[in-house]
């Protein structure tokens, strides 16, 4: 064992506990202050288990003291590697031998001292499964997820963070990070909660609870034509949220005169063309309620109407807009229906349970998860001052 320097554990564990986690989804059992040996497992608590070998634990200097790493696994044929030194016996800690969750009870197991923090990223990273080549550098894969990122707009240099290509733009601030899972699945996060909230409703994913640094995470996702297309419509949706349209408004309308009704009429028209443009790109051309993706029909329908608006950002909010379809558009536009906070559609007490079934709407409701919170305030403002009611009746009531 003398051939390898002193790695202290503790620098160790702020490894284990910080880039790699996120990267190779590590789970651990034990408080960070926990003395003797803390137990992980790689790819969420049901994968393959590990443990780190700490020593005491220095209350006064809020650390573990061992000078050396010494890692602990399932029993396997570790790989010949520089900086990893197997050790010939096992390690007899309680934690290891008398806890029920720990598999790493000997014979069960297998024990290497560990050099350094590249050594350590190398051991953990083979017993995850990650191919070496990941490990090493750039894949083939992620070279060609550089290239779509590229082409969808983000176009600063990537940067990688453990097993992470991060992705960014000099025309946004929101920024995403793809990681390789194996080949042809992919993990996805981003910085932006609205941003992950709208991809996840229009490509129907779960953001996983262990999101890490990310606002939201997305594992699973399979296949590289598929990722192509997040990453086109995460570009599109942070150019809308970063209130591309209102910059456009205002160097189009800048230097018009002021004052005349006419001119009045043509800044309202290039708002509107912009605001529907907004529109289109936030909801993916799809009607917020019904689905229908017939793009040349769908109405761009403002919340808080334009004469209404305190002023142009709120005039073209992304926010204040749904794109509805004609039907919609109108009712909604003349306080005829509405949407609750929780997105549910509901309808005016002027309108009568005959006309709600010619209209052909019984039964339709936007979906809640496809609102964010910048709608509600809206929302609320259509509720209040354009919604033809005092009582609210839903819109599956007969």
């Amino acid at each position: 064992m003398a051939g390898i320097p002193g790695f202290p554990a503790q620098e160790a564990l702020n490894v284990i506990d910080g880039p790699l986690a996120e990267e190779l989804g590590i789970h651990r059992f034990d408080a960070r202050s926990r003395s003797k040996a803390q137990l992980f497992a790689v790819g969420g608590p049901l994968g393959r288990q590990f443990a780190l070998v700490l020593g005491d634990y220095d209350l006064s200097l809020g650390e573990h003291r061992a000078k050396q790493t010494r890692l602990l696994f399932e029993r396997c044929d570790l790989p010949a590697m520089v900086g990893i030194e197997v050790s010939a016996e096992p390690y007899e800690g309680s934690r290891i031998k008398n806890q029920q969750d720990s598999k790493l009870a000997s014979p069960n197991q297998v024990s290497c001292l560990v050099a350094d923090e590249t050594a350590l990223r190398a051991i953990l990273r083979w017993y995850a499964g990650v191919p070496r080549q990941a490990a090493e550098g750039p894949s083939l894969e992620q070279t060609r997820v550089a290239k779509v990122a590229a082409d969808a707009g983000f176009d600063l240099t990537p940067e990688r963070q453990g097993g992470w290509s991060i992705f960014r733009s000099t025309a946004f601030p929101a920024w995403v990070g793809v990681a390789v899972q194996q080949p042809g699945i992919y993990r996805l996060g981003l910085s932006d909660a609205v941003l992950g909230e709208r991809l996840g409703v229009e490509f129907g994913f779960a953001s996983s609870s262990e999101a890490g640094p990310w606002a939201m995470r997305f594992d699973g996702v399979e296949g590289y034509v598929r990722l192509h297309g997040i990453l086109l419509r995460a570009a599109a949706i942070s150019r809308v949220l970063h209130q591309e349209g209102l910059r456009e408004f205002v160097a189009k309308t800048r230097n018009l005169p002021n004052g005349t009704e006419a001119v009045r009429e043509v800044v309202q028209r290039v708002g509107q063309d912009i605001f529907r443009r907004t529109l289109i790109e936030y909801w993916g051309g799809r009607c917020a309620v019904t689905g229908l993706d017939l793009v040349e029909v769908l109405r761009a329908s403002h919340i808080k109407p334009w004469v209404d608006c305190e002023n142009d950002a709120e005039r073209l909010d992304v926010f204040n807009g749904l794109l509805l379809a004609p039907h919609l558009d109108a009712l909604f536009d003349r306080g005829l229906v509405t949407f609750s906070d929780e997105g549910k559609l509901l309808r005016s007490p002027q309108l009568s349970d005959r006309q709600w079934a010619l209209l052909g709407i019984d039964g339709l409701e936007a979906r809640a998860d496809s609102l964010a919170d910048g709608h509600r305030m809206y929302l609320a403002w259509h509720r209040a001052e354009v919604f033809r009611g005092d009582s609210v009746r839903g819109a599956g009531v007969q």
